[in-house]
């Protein structure tokens, strides 16, 4: 969920001017109220699930688990229904147009009440008038009504979840619960903080380019000045996760060392392994940056407690094998020449059908489609290649705890396992497909039928469990599995090459001929209509 909230809210920040909306909706008083009025009915669905949890619970003590399972499904529901009303919101009700339209004249009616600058006749800079270009940081305001419906949610949910943890186990084994305010602190930087920090790098990123024209020298310098600091910043971003998400370094002892031998067993370069501390509500592992002189490897709290040595090496094998297999640059590459093939075919079908350029100009629907596009593209071709990456990883993660022997019955202490991940063998196959099972059911992940938007990206647990079954019987599948993921990669980043350069010939082209074709001349003022050349 957090990439698709990633991609959700940057679509959301990327129209550099908003068209205006449909008839019913064109004033920005009427966008607005209807925009806001979209986040209180949401707010009245998160506290109408909250009531039903606590109702439920009361009837039916008994079916805790049930009822818990079902909450979740209904929050995944919420989540999905926020994220409609907001889509809602910024292309047809015209939320982003509205703050566009009126920035400029509330940061003007704040300067008139300024009696020092009223009476010194300071005059509003070109870049906050709003005429040509949104105001720097607009994007902010265009955000607020989705995060402020995120945070008004969890305000409502916290009822649900102190229900659920009264009527679960002894507060002895699972601690006090939150109080409200630290309940929404903990959810917003667990689901945002992988989310914001790319958001807010391209807000300043884009706020620089707009105070000078890009023309101008000045616009020219920031522009460059935005970008490297995007890069930058993107580079240090696991700094600011373990600033945001509380983590702190594995503590000394026989797991650290472990790890630690496993990473130079591996050649993994890294700077530390880090505690996600999510009070035993989470098990999960996540690799965080591309520099190995500022990565990290999260582990949380609950995967260290529940897991065995062995499984938590095997899970720290498969945050290896994503470094190792470059997933996270070729992520990266794919999807920002994906999306420059989506516009660039958008263009060309606006180019050809008659209308339709006219028809997007004037309304959302150039937006509309470049969202709708994106995210169809998204689910199924990323979707596609990103769950024969993670096989890839759960096979590095099945080699990290593998001997070179392929006929290992099981390790005995002391066992020499393959160095630089070259081994596999059984055991370190069924080490994986051990932590794997275990992870789904402590986080309560259905291992067949967790639902498509939750497997989309991964895969579901016993899909990926039974291709380990078939490398387990025969080994030498995984030979033939990485060649055909080597082939699928390749082939769709090359495919996404030759369309981009035949799109751009096929523009040349098209610019060509109409630079070729003559224009007729004007007729002179006052001459007789009759005497124009036909």
């Amino acid at each position: 969920m957090p990439f698709l909230l990633l991609l959700f809210l940057t679509l959301a920040c990327l129209p550099e001017k908003w068209s205006e909306p449909w008839a019913p909706f064109a004033a920005p008083a009427t966008s607005a109220a209807v925009t806001w009025l979209g986040v209180a009915l949401m707010t009245l669905f998160a506290r109408g699930i909250s009531l039903w949890v606590q109702h439920r619970l009361a009837a039916n003590p008994y079916r805790r688990s049930a009822i818990q399972r079902r909450y979740g499904r209904l929050r995944l529901y919420y989540m999905l229904a926020l994220m409609g009303t907001y889509g809602l919101s910024l292309y047809v009700f015209g939320w982003g147009w509205a703050v566009q339209a009126r920035l400029p004249e509330l940061v003007a009616n704040a300067r008139d009440s300024l009696p020092s600058v009223h009476q010194g006749n300071w005059n509003l800079p070109e870049w906050m008038t709003g005429a040509d270009r949104p105001m720097p940081g607009a994007e902010f305001l265009v955000l607020a009504p989705f995060f402020i419906g995120l945070l008004l949610a969890w305000t409502c949910f916290y009822d649900a979840e102190r229900a659920l943890h009264d009527s679960g186990p002894d507060e002895e084994e699972t601690g006090p619960f939150w109080t409200r305010w630290g309940y929404v602190v903990y959810n917003a930087r667990q689901n945002l903080a992988l989310v914001l920090v790319p958001i807010l790098l391209m807000i300043v990123s884009r706020g620089l380019r707009r105070l000078c024209p890009d023309t101008s020298v000045a616009g020219q310098i920031l522009g460059f000045a935005g970008g490297g600091l995007t890069l930058v910043a993107f580079i240090f971003m696991p700094w600011a996760l373990r600033l945001i998400l509380g983590l702190t370094p594995l503590p000394e002892g026989p797991l650290r060392d472990r790890l630690m031998a496993t990473a130079g067993r591996l050649n993994f370069r890294f700077s530390n392994i880090l505690v996600w501390h999510t009070r035993r509500n989470v098990v999960n592992a996540m690799v965080a940056g591309i520099v190995p002189w500022v990565r990290y490897v999260l582990l949380t709290d609950r995967l260290i407690e529940e897991l065995t040595p062995d499984e938590i090496e095997a899970v720290f094998g498969h945050e290896v094998g994503h470094v190792k297999h470059y997933h996270i640059p070729f992520y990266l590459g794919f999807l920002l020449l994906s999306l420059v093939l989506i516009i660039a075919v958008l263009d060309g079908v606006a180019h050809f059908v008659p209308g339709l350029k006219e028809l997007g100009e004037s309304g959302p629907l150039e937006t509309v489609s470049l969202v709708v596009a994106m995210g169809a593209y998204v689910f199924l071709v990323f979707g596609f290649l990103s769950r024969r990456c993670e096989r890839q990883a759960d096979v590095y993660g099945c080699r990290a705890v593998s001997c070179e022997r392929t006929d290992c019955a099981g390790h005995e202490s002391p066992t020499e396992l393959a160095s630089g991940g070259v081994g596999l063998c059984p055991t370190g196959v069924r080490i994986f497909i051990g932590a794997l099972e275990k992870v789904a059911n402590l986080n309560g992940i259905s291992r067949d039928r967790p639902g498509w938007l939750q497997s989309w990206q991964h895969s579901t647990i016993g899909r990926r469990v039974a291709f380990l079954e078939t490398v387990l019987s025969d080994l030498s599948a995984e030979r033939r599995f990485q060649r055909r993921v080597a082939v699928v990669k390749w082939s769709l980043l090359a495919g996404i090459l030759v369309a981009l350069t035949g799109l751009v010939a096929a523009d040349l082209l098209i610019q060509d001929d109409s630079q070729e074709k003559p224009t007729p001349p004007a007729a002179t003022q006052g001459s007789d209509p009759t005497d124009a050349p036909t």
